[in-house]
């Protein structure tokens, strides 16, 4: 008890020994020893957590539609590769021919490209091939007439979950001329979202149709493997409820009666009689139309029937079931590979000997955007359970990751520092909060206190003896029991002045350093 209460004096000021609680047992403990070994820190050392370190990396001027995102500026995703015209020409001539068209599982992107690949009115003729665009089908009064599907195509839907469909943004007309790079086609960033169906809208009306395949580019070229084409069959109409509803109308001539007793033959023909049924939505006999005729008017004599086509409406169209009316490419969005801000190296605050100084307990690499944090797991040279990224509630760590989970090996190992496996660096990510800064990613170590266990934050104060620092992605952290002073000549200086950079001794200093265990 002496002993402790001259450490907790020398570390902590002029505190009553029996305020303390088992936290600041742990790291009076451990301020005081730090002190001894390296000095008192310079008042103005904030070990590199001083200033924001907030990082935005745009992927191009890709805005698209950005759906669920409270700050869309930055994205670290690579652009999607841009549409040539032997694609257009192999996706075109694959899906055209009716053979191909199959039924293939849905897709199951939630961060993915829409990019514009075939417009069958606009593309026609671009890459040497006529796209089947013209379809005919009845008009209101019963004559055939066409019209090409790709120019009556509108508002590319996506159905991102049950009950919740979207616009992707920029795809109008079954066409998308935004965002470009190179090559043809627009395209759409689409982030949380889905792809549980497809659907666009009839421009002449209100009919949204979700008849489309999807092809799997590898069906149709090696070369397109990871690329999935939506491709849509134009049809115009109503939803069944609509066609329901709707009423057709035709022309006929009618025996008006006028018998009597006397002159039961008695009536003539009224010509051109208008008759209105519902539910007639394609041509139909004469016979059929006369057959229901009667049957609704108890009309014996009924002749010259001529369908003439819908009152109200135009008659509801299934399509051709060519899908080469509109396609659209799905990619996923791919990260790039992420520029890391800097590097967190860190002491568990169990110290004993000088060569317990080798702040390689977790050493982690991060970068800050879009208020997640991006974490690199580098090293875990600690035994003690040590979790990166969560926060502290009712004493207990909530979120984030323990370093030795995190590495999948055994809470006793000892990861990338020379004495136990060396494994590849983990990359995780931290959204459980707001992150602006690398202050925000906290640090806990479970540590026992009076025979109680404990998690105790790892805190780097200005001024004050630290646990952490930061510190350039390129400075390598010190191999196991190696004391970090023997690696880096000035580093007791950098603590003690806050100023420049500690530099590496020689050879000390590279991955892994190799300093012998009982020097």
């Amino acid at each position: 008890m002496i002993g402790f209460a001259a450490v907790a004096f020398a570390a902590c000021s002029n505190h009553d020994f029996e305020t303390y609680t088992p936290e600041q047992v742990v790291k009076a403990e451990y301020d005081a020893k730090f002190i001894a070994e390296f000095g008192k820190p310079a008042a103005n050392q904030n070990w590199g957590f001083g200033a924001s370190t907030r990082a935005f990396t745009r992927t191009y001027n890709v805005q698209g539609n950005l759906w669920h995102m409270a700050k869309p500026q930055g994205f670290n995703l690579e652009y999607d590769a841009p549409v040539t015209v032997e694609e257009k020409n192999l996706v075109f001539n694959y899906v055209n021919d009716k053979n191909n068209v199959e039924k293939v599982d849905q897709i199951t992107f939630t961060q993915y490209w829409v990019t514009q690949i075939w417009n069958g009115k606009s593309d026609a003729n671009a890459t040497g091939v006529k796209a089947p665009a013209s379809e005919s089908y009845p008009d209101q009064n019963g004559a055939k007439t066409t019209t090409v599907g790709g120019g009556h195509m509108d508002k590319l839907d996506i159905l991102e979950k049950a009950g919740e469909w979207t616009h992707c943004n920029n795809f109008n007309a079954a066409n998308n001329t935004n965002y470009k790079e190179g090559g043809e086609g627009g395209r759409t960033l689409m982030i949380e979202s889905g792809t549980l169906s497809f659907r666009y809208i009839n421009s002449d009306g209100s009919h949204m149709s979700e008849k489309y395949i999807i092809v799997p580019g590898e069906k149709i070229h090696s070369s397109l493997k990871g690329f999935y084409y939506v491709c849509f069959d134009f049809e115009k109409g109503y939803t069944a409820e609509e066609q329901a509803a709707e009423t057709s109308y035709g022309t006929c001539s009618v025996w008006r009666s006028q018998a009597t007793d006397q002159n039961p033959d008695a009536g003539y023909w009224q010509d051109n009689v208008n008759w209105n049924y519902n539910g007639f939505y394609n041509d139909v006999s004469s016979s059929e139309l006369q057959d229901k005729l009667k049957a609704d008017n108890g009309t014996t004599k009924v002749k010259n029937i001529t369908f003439k086509g819908y009152r109200y409406g135009q008659q509801h169209y299934v399509g051709d079931n060519n899908y080469t009316d509109w396609i659209v490419r799905i990619s996923p969005a791919k990260e790039k590979g992420r520029n890391y801000t800097g590097r967190i190296m860190a002491e568990d605050l169990s110290v004993n000997n000088s060569s317990d100084w080798d702040f390689n307990d977790v050493v982690f690499d991060y970068a800050i955007e879009n208020d997640k944090a991006y974490i690199l797991l580098q090293a875990a040279g600690g035994t003690l359970p040590l979790n990166v990224g969560g926060q502290l509630v009712n004493g207990e760590v909530v979120g984030g990751y323990e370093v030795h989970d995190a590495f999948n090996v055994g809470p006793k190992d000892m990861v990338n520092t020379g004495a136990g496996p060396e494994v590849d660096p983990v990359p995780l990510t931290l959204e459980n909060k707001t992150y602006t800064s690398n202050a925000d990613i906290k640090l806990f170590v479970k540590k026992k206190v009076d025979g109680v266990e404990k998690w105790v934050e790892i805190t780097a104060v200005v001024g004050e003896p630290a646990g952490k620092f930061v510190t350039q992605t390129t400075t390598n952290w010190v191999d196991e029991y190696a004391n970090i002073k023997r690696a880096y000549s000035n580093f007791e200086t950098w603590v003690t002045t806050g100023t420049g950079e500690f530099t590496p001794s020689g050879a000390n200093a590279l991955y892994f350093d190799r300093i012998t265990r009982n020097e």
